[in-house]
């Protein structure tokens, strides 16, 4: 039934989303099953639908209690330097804004947003380093309408800020 509608996924995935919610009610045992179940299936599903606010939120709920320990402690890593990072993403947004709209005539929209956690995560272990050296906690997107569009924008952001090349 899954397969043939797709308002059937979205329902179970919306169920799954509300089980996450109250998941400390469980014992410990079967907190861990149903959270690795939802990053295995879940999660992906979400994000295979387009909807990846819900991935997220799918993905740092399973990480919670598939990984507590893990979760807390990059969760307290992450809080100490929450204002920074949100300073500095309206400032880089501000910053693009002003120069797209003085150098460019297209039409764009830019976003920022700091990573989450199970994304840090996830960087963290399959390069086996540590969150002091994961570079891109956050992460921006400038929103155009055409593919040269986006190489304008693309050369006027490196323009600002050198990419350097990670050695991996």
């Amino acid at each position: 039934a899954m397969g043939k509608d797709v308002r059937v996924v979205l329902v179970k995935i919306a169920d799954r989303l509300h089980n996450m919610r109250t998941l400390n009610h469980m014992p410990p045992e079967k907190q861990i099953r149903i959270a690795t179940e939802t990053l295995d299936i879940y999660a992906p599903l979400a994000s295979r639908l387009g909807i990846n606010s819900l991935k997220i939120v799918l993905e740092d709920l399973s990480f919670r209690y598939a990984y507590p320990e893990v979760y807390y402690s990059l969760a307290q890593k992450v809080a100490k330097k929450k204002r920074e990072r949100e300073k500095y993403i309206e400032n880089v947004k501000k910053i693009l804004n002003n120069e797209l709209e003085k150098r460019t005539r297209i039409k764009f929209e830019v976003t920022g947003r700091p990573k989450h956690l199970w994304s840090i995560y996830r960087k963290m272990h399959s390069r086996s380093i540590d969150y002091e050296q994961v570079y891109d906690l956050l992460a921006f997107r400038v929103n155009v309408n055409s593919p040269t569009e986006c190489y304008e924008a693309l050369v006027l952001v490196h323009s600002l800020w050198k990419p350097f090349p990670v050695l991996f």
